[in-house]
């Protein structure tokens, strides 16, 4: 009799199922990171030209900042007090149009110009109104005036830097216009 043929021992490895690749992942929906992160991008862009924007608008208070340095160096060389006076009120008047070029009236003079430039810096509480404001009047029209220029040129310096410019609500600008109106009409009825 003949052995029985040997029949082969399956292999472990015969018993093995194929290889199933997982279906390609798909870009959408996205991810709740990838949405943060697009949410984060379009926040920074926004506040990017928020940032220009305001830094356009307010890019006449660095010339305007860079003409005072000038003015007062000037002055520093030459000792003409009555040019330092001219210059610096063209300055602020120059400064003003620009803050204000709808409704700035470049016409008013003397002590309602003062006033103007106190109502739109509050910050400054008053100070062109002052003994040191008033000396950008008078003094420019005297022989030999005797002013504190470097104190007028911090004031007009505090005055460039913080003033209110068009953009912003100004009530007591407002409000002191208004009553000056109502004083003037009132005077002319009288």
């Amino acid at each position: 009799m003949q052995p029985p043929p040997m029949q082969a021992t399956p292999s472990p490895l015969d018993q093995l199922a194929d290889i199933h690749l997982p279906d390609s992942l798909s870009w959408w929906p996205l991810a709740p990171g990838w949405w943060v992160l697009i949410a984060l991008f379009i926040i920074a862009i926004i506040g990017f030209f928020i940032w220009r924007t305001r830094k356009q608008q307010n890019y006449y208070r660095t010339v305007a900042q860079q003409e005072l340095a000038a003015i007062y160096t000037q002055h520093q060389q030459s000792q003409d007090t009555a040019a330092y006076l001219h210059s610096l009120s063209v300055l602020l008047r120059r400064t003003a149009i620009t803050a204000y070029p709808q409704s700035f009236n470049a016409s008013i003079k003397g002590a309602e110009w003062l006033s103007w430039l106190d109502a739109v810096c509050p910050a400054l509480n008053q100070k062109f109104s002052s003994e040191l404001g008033q000396s950008l009047l008078t003094s420019a029209y005297q022989k030999n005036p005797q002013v504190d220029a470097t104190g007028l040129y911090q004031l007009s310096e505090q005055w460039i830097k913080l003033h209110c410019n068009h953009r912003q609500k100004l009530p007591s600008l407002q409000k002191a216009t208004t009553q000056k109106a109502s004083a003037t009409a009132e005077a002319n009825h009288v």
